[in-house]
C-alpha cells in the first residue's frame, strides 16, 4: 500500500508538470509587483466570451463526474446527465459577482470558468453579490443548509456588513478564483466597504488546491486557452500579497478566529497549524475524512493571539490514518476556522 501511494503521488506530480509545460518560464523567478504584472500579461489569452458555450462544459464535462455535479456552497450533490446546461436549479455561481465587473471585457469575464461553479440556485440568490468574507457569529447567521453536506453561512462581518462566508471546504477553491480574476481583470477585490483580500490569502493558505481542484484547471485550460497561476504555483499568493494583516473595516475586519498557518503539508507522521485568536477560549477540534465522517476529536485551550494544534495523524482508536486529504475544523463560540490536510502515506 505504502509503495502504491507514493507511486499515485509520482504520476500525480509528472501529470502536473506536463500539464504546465514550459508556461511559467518566465515568471518563475520573479515576486511582488513584478510578479503581478508579468502574471495578467502570461495569463490574458483567454478568448472565449460565449457564455452558453462555457455552462456547457461546466455542466457537461468539467465537474460532471458520472453524470453527477456538486454546489460550491452546500456540498450537494445533483444528477444532471450529460446534455444539462445550467440554468435551472443548479445554476451557474459567478463567485466574482457580474455586479462587480467593470465594463472592460464584461462578455469574456461572465465567461470565464476560472470563476464559475454549479450551484443550488437558492443558495446562489442568496448569495447575491455579498462580498466573499468572514462571518463573525454564525450563530446567528442565515446558514446553507444544516441538513447538507457542507455549511455556508450569510451574515454580518465583525466591520457590520452584510458578508457571505462560503464553506470550510471550498474556500481555498473560491479564493483561487477570485485572486486570479482579480489578477486577469484588474478589478477590485473591495466591494461594498469590505476588502476580501487578506481574507481570500487566508483562506489559500489554509485550503491548498487539491488534486480535483489540479484537474480542474487543467480540464479549463485546454478549453479557453489560460491557467489559473495559484492552483499551480501557490506560492505565487505569499510572494505577491505577503504575509496580509487583517485591519478595519476597509482594509478588512480582524478575524476572531483564523487559521495562519499548516505545516508540513503533505505531511506522513504529523501537522501543526498555527492558529489566532482576539482572545483565549475553549475550542473542540476535529478531523474529517473526505466523507465527512470524523476521523478524531479532542478540545483545546487557545491562547488571546498565536497557539498551536497538532494531529499525529492516528484516529479515534489510536491507528494510523489511511493515506488521504482530511479537513480538520476549529469551532469556538459560533466561530469556525479549518484548514485541509494531506496525508501522504
Amino acid at each position: 500500500m505504502k509503495n502504491m501511494i507514493l507511486t499515485l503521488l509520482l504520476l500525480l506530480a509528472v501529470a502536473f508538470a506536463c500539464a504546465q509545460g514550459n508556461y511559467y518560464d518566465n515568471v518563475i523567478n520573479l515576486s511582488g509587483q513584478q510578479l503581478y504584472s508579468a502574471l495578467r500579461t502570461l495569463i490574458s489569452t483567454n478568448t472565449n466570451s460565449d457564455y452558453g458555450a462555457a455552462k456547457e462544459f461546466l455542466f457537461q464535462q468539467l465537474d460532471n463526474h458520472n453524470g453527477y455535479v456538486t454546489c460550491i456552497y452546500t456540498g450537494e450533490e445533483y444528477y444532471v446527465g450529460y446534455n444539462y446546461t445550467g440554468s435551472n436549479n443548479p445554476n451557474t455561481e459567478h463567485t466574482y459577482a457580474q455586479s462587480w465587473f467593470s465594463s472592460n471585457e464584461s462578455s469574456r469575464k461572465k465567461a470565464d470558468l476560472h470563476h464559475l461553479y454549479p450551484s443550488n440556485s437558492v443558495v446562489n440568490s442568496s448569495r447575491g453579490n455579498y462580498p466573499l468574507f468572514t462571518v463573525a457569529n454564525h450563530a446567528s447567521a442565515n446558514v446553507y443548509y444544516n441538513d447538507t453536506p457542507w455549511q455556508s453561512y450569510r451574515g454580518q462581518s465583525s466591520g457590520g456588513y452584510t458578508v457571505f462566508e462560503p464553506a470550510d471546504e471550498s474556500k481555498g477553491n473560491i479564493a483561487r478564483a477570485l485572486l486570479y480574476f482579480n489578477t486577469r481583470y484588474n478589478d477590485s477585490l473591495t466591494q461594498q466597504n469590505v476588502n476580501m483580500t487578506p481574507v481570500l490569502v487566508q483562506w489559500h493558505f489554509a485550503d491548498p488546491p487539491d488534486a480535483a481542484e489540479i484537474s480542474r484547471n487543467n480540464g479549463i485550460y485546454g478549453f479557453q486557452t489560460n491557467r489559473n497561476p495559484y492552483v499551480d504555483h501557490p506560492e505565487f499568493v505569499g510572494r505577491i500579497w505577503g504575509g496580509v494583516a487583517v485591519d478595519e473595516e476597509t482594509a478588512s475586519p480582524a478575524a476572531e478566529l483564523s487559521l495562519d498557518r499548516v505545516w508540513p503539508n503533505p505531511f506522513s507522521d504529523s501537522t501543526t497549524l498555527s492558529v489566532q485568536s482576539k482572545e483565549a477560549r475553549q475550542a473542540s477540534v476535529s478531523v474529517h475524512d473526505v466523507k465527512g465522517r470524523i476521523v478524531s476529536s479532542w478540545s483545546q485551550v487557545l491562547t488571546a493571539g498565536n497557539s498551536e494544534i497538532s494531529w499525529n495523524g492516528r484516529d479515534k482508536e489510536g491507528q494510523k490514518a489511511a493515506p488521504g486529504v482530511y479537513l480538520i475544523r476549529l469551532h469556538s463560540d459560533g466561530l469556525n476556522a479549518s484548514a485541509k490536510v494531506l496525508m501522504s502515506q
